[in-house]
């Protein structure tokens, strides 16, 4: 009976080099051996430029897709190093295809995976290919290292926002078309613009990024921290943790100072290094006064809008110009963050927090409420917060900062459209109401320090 067969060819940028690796001679090799074999080939699934220690690539998991819903009996590889380097995730496919009634073959390394001893080579060729795997980054990292130390790029696939990669020269180059809109928003923050207005000014405009999408404001404050523009190379900034497990992968951690790598490139400036330090100095200043405004403003984050469901954020505004009083508001982000026409009011700070403060204090005499999985972190009973309850206040606030760097990578991953829209909706949901619980927490002690210190608005 002819068989139904699948091709799975794959080159890393390290086997690009080697002509026996080549897309081209897997193809040809695979193609050849399946006409001899009498196979009937479904689809070649081909992921090019992608390591084989990650299950993250493209066409992998188009093909366990198709070999799920049973298109082919068999996949085909020129070596099993093709399917992947790493031996859990080699004998964790393959179990996979098992399942789905889907075996697996090399062309070149005979084996069969139905008796003991067949298992027993195809474990050792794993082995043997993780070994090869880690051999290879040991010799490619020093390299690395002194490539960037001569001033060459060592990045991804994608060049910076403002470059282009050029492959022969091996050299990045000034886009001029994307550099005019680097220098425009290092100027505008530079003239006290924030971030949310350089958005919306480029969007207004007409400018789109790189794909064809809007400026998101994480691209435009990653344009602004990113020394390459000043012609230096930043490399080895993270890590990933093999000790740390994610779903997809492992967990992405900074590293130490003393490892970092900053070394003049050969590519062309955009920014001058006068304008670049500048920029750090005002990102500083204003952390400091996010900080500070987020201890004036409770209940910032926590308030949506009736009508375009967008958080209220705290402001002020000077209410006498003689004596600088400012009185505190909380307003719509709809028409600043995603330039939405709504009309609904501002309101004051005084009014809001009073009216929240009355309805916390009768929600936390309700003994069921008491009792619930939120109010444990903290003391059930309100209102003298202990010194247990500040530390427990303090794992709040790390868990939501946890959450927060979810949604942001979350979101990055959807607008790159690595994530269809429903599986972005189904993810983010879970960690919005997350947010909203552990920023009820955060707000219940805030308020209750302004209780404490005789406030009106309690």
């Amino acid at each position: 009976m002819i068989k139904k067969i699948a091709i799975y060819i794959r080159v890393s940028t390290e086997d690009q080099a080697k002509e026996e690796y080549s897309l081209e001679v897997q193809r040809e090799y695979l193609e050849s051996f399946a006409r001899r074999e009498g196979y009937d080939i479904f689809k070649i699934y081909c992921d090019d430029g992608i390591s084989g220690y990650t299950k993250d690539r493209p066409a992998l998991k188009i093909l366990l897709k198709d070999a799920k819903n049973k298109e082919f009996d068999l996949v085909l590889v020129y070596k099993i190093d093709r399917f992947s380097r790493n031996l859990k995730d080699m004998l964790n496919l393959v179990d996979d295809l098992s399942s789905y009634g889907v075996g697996f073959k090399s062309a070149t390394e005979p084996f069969d995976t139905t008796t003991s001893a067949g298992k027993l080579m195809f474990q050792q060729l794993g082995s043997f290919a993780e070994f090869e795997r880690n051999r290879i980054a040991e010799r490619v990292f020093p390299g690395m290292v002194k490539g960037v130390q001569e001033g060459n790029w060592q990045g991804a696939r994608y060049s910076p926002y403002g470059y282009r990669y050029n492959k022969e020269k091996k050299l990045l180059e000034v886009d001029e078309k994307e550099a005019k809109v680097v220098r425009l928003i290092y100027t505008m923050f530079l003239y006290d613009k924030s971030i949310r207005s350089i958005t919306e000014y480029l969007t207004k405009k007409g400018y789109r990024n790189r794909k064809g999408n809007i400026f998101s404001t994480k691209l435009i404050g990653d344009i602004l921290k990113n020394r390459i523009y000043t012609g230096k190379l930043v490399w080895n900034k993270c890590h990933y943790d093999r000790t740390q497990k994610t779903k997809k992968s492992y967990r992405y951690i900074k590293n130490p100072p003393e490892k970092v790598i900053i070394s003049q490139g050969k590519h062309q400036s955009i920014i001058s290094e006068e304008d670049f330090e500048a920029v750090q100095e005002k990102l500083k200043e204003k952390k400091i006064e996010r900080k500070k405004k987020a201890n004036d403003y409770p209940l910032s984050g926590i308030l949506f809008c009736a009508k375009c469901n967008h958080k209220y954020l705290g402001i002020s505004s000077i209410s006498n110009h003689w004596t600088g009083v400012k009185k505190r508001w909380y307003r719509c982000t709809g028409p600043y963050r995603s330039f939405l026409k709504c009309k609904n009011k501002s309101v004051k700070a005084l009014e809001i927090e009073s009216q929240v403060a009355e309805i916390l204090e009768t929600l936390l005499k309700n003994d069921k409420l008491k009792r619930s999985r939120w109010t444990n972190v903290t003391p059930a009973n309100f209102p003298v917060f202990t010194e247990k309850a500040k530390i427990d206040l303090q794992k709040v606030q790390n868990r939501l900062e946890t959450n927060l760097k979810k949604q942001s990578k979350l979101t990055d991953a959807y607008l790159e459209n690595l994530l269809s829209e429903e599986l972005y909706k189904q993810k983010n949901e879970s960690l919005r109401r997350e947010e909203e619980e552990l920023k009820k927490l955060i707000a219940l002690q805030r308020l209750e320090r302004l209780k404490k210190n005789g406030q009106r608005t309690i």
